[in-house]
């Protein structure tokens, strides 16, 4: 990828600051415009490092494997497909923010915009369907649709004349395609900053459904809300956190660069016991759009993490509280609300999963201790609860996986 450099990219990626992975995922959407960080390294000077290479090969127009070669002189050690995220999402964004400030100014000339997906091998089926919608420049649709739309979105806009929007054809309502927009991504240029006044005025202005449009407002307060509500429940970062942020960082990001630091952090928060306030947040029923998106990303984040550390196990043994299973019964189904933390202590009360191989996080297969970490939506029946050598000791058997 060698684009033409163009200065309100260079000035946009410049601008932005450099911070520590753990402070980046606690900013709320609207101010991670503003910031940059690399989730592999947990020192400012790496990382400033790296967005200095990345805005250096936004300067040069220069590739890749000239961005990988310059990290690589730095003496700073990454696998190459996360360091292949990094250099096109933060590329891909600055340019769509020079692109969409560029087309702006000459939408006078060019009054509309037509989506352009790469048609290959590597293209997600939603973007592919937005190829060559045509929309007028301060439709709404751009609002929610511009992009970049994803990690390694490779997709663009390209500015037209009426003229060239009449010979490719309008999109009218009724054919734009029905596609889920993904809240956990908030990189688009026509959502920088806070625009609430003016996604009212496109909304009072538009031809398009009122109901779609103020839904999909509705939906992005929400996921700015979430944010927010996560940042205060997860327990600030010391040093013992920093180090084992860094240690399953290097684990898990290998096999999936898309999990999000996020993940990890908050899976730092059960394995060190400072789950309190997730927990008790998690165990209200959802009532607002914010709460539903919050448990929506925790069940995601979650999953995709138990995908390269599966629990492989078929019976598991830890200790919890006593408060947690006071009130447990055999016979009685339960199927849990937040994530299940078993791990080996001296207390005198013990959970024993049978049927568990599949399910679950295996922490020692993040060099992250010994226990397993149970997803939110498994249901467990209680089949015995007796005393064995001391110990209270609750038996509990899979049923189901939701």
């Amino acid at each position: 990828m060698q684009p033409v450099p163009f200065l309100e990219a260079m000035q946009y990626a410049q601008l932005k600051k450099i911070v520590l992975p753990d402070e980046f995922y606690s900013l709320d959407l609207r101010t991670r415009h503003y910031a940059s960080t690399v989730s592999f390294l947990t020192s400012l000077e790496q990382i400033n490092t790296v967005m200095h290479a990345i805005n250096k090969s936004i300067v040069d127009g220069s590739t890749f494997q000239d961005f990988k070669d310059l990290v690589a002189d730095k003496g700073i050690d990454l696998p190459e497909s996360y360091l292949d995220n990094v250099f096109r999402t933060n590329i891909q964004s600055a340019y769509a923010h020079g692109r969409w400030q560029q087309q702006q100014r000459n939408k006078v000339a060019k009054p509309y915009l037509m989506y352009s997906a790469i048609d290959d091998s590597r293209v997600r089926p939603s973007h592919l369907a937005m190829n060559r919608i045509v929309r007028h420049i301060d439709d709404p649709f751009w609002l929610i649709w511009y992009p970049p739309n994803g990690f390694r979105c490779r997709c663009t806009v390209i500015a037209l004349t009426e003229k060239q929007a009449l010979k490719y054809c309008i999109t009218s309502d009724e054919d734009l395609p029905d596609i889920a927009v993904d809240l956990g991504w908030s990189t688009s240029p026509a959502s920088f900053g806070d625009l609430s006044s003016l996604v009212d005025q496109k909304i009072a202005d538009s031809l398009l459904d009122k109901t779609f449009l103020l839904e999909q407002k509705q939906l992005i307060q929400a996921e700015w809300t979430a944010s927010d509500k996560l940042k205060s429940l997860l327990a600030p970062m010391n040093d013992q956190s920093r180090n084992l942020f860094e240690t399953i960082t290097k684990k898990v990001i290998p096999l999936d660069p898309n999990i999000r630091p996020s993940a990890i952090k908050v899976l730092i928060d059960y394995v060190m016991g400072n789950d309190a306030a997730l927990t008790a947040y998690l165990s209200k029923e959802p009532i607002s759009m914010a709460e539903q998106v919050l448990r929506r990303w925790l069940v995601a984040d979650m999953t995709q993490i138990q995908a390269v550390a599966k629990n492989t196990a078929d019976v598991v043994t830890g200790s919890v509280s006593l408060s947690y299973v006071a009130s447990l019964q055999v016979g009685q189904t339960i199927t849990l609300d937040f994530p299940l933390m078993l791990a080996a202590s001296n207390t005198d009360v013990v959970i024993k999963v049978e049927n568990a191989v599949g399910l679950g996080i295996d922490l020692e297969q993040l060099n992250a201790g010994q226990g397993v970490l149970f997803e939110i939506g498994i249901s467990f029946e209680v089949v015995s609860v007796e005393m064995v050598s001391g110990k209270l000791v609750y038996m509990l058997k899979v049923i189901a996986n939701l």
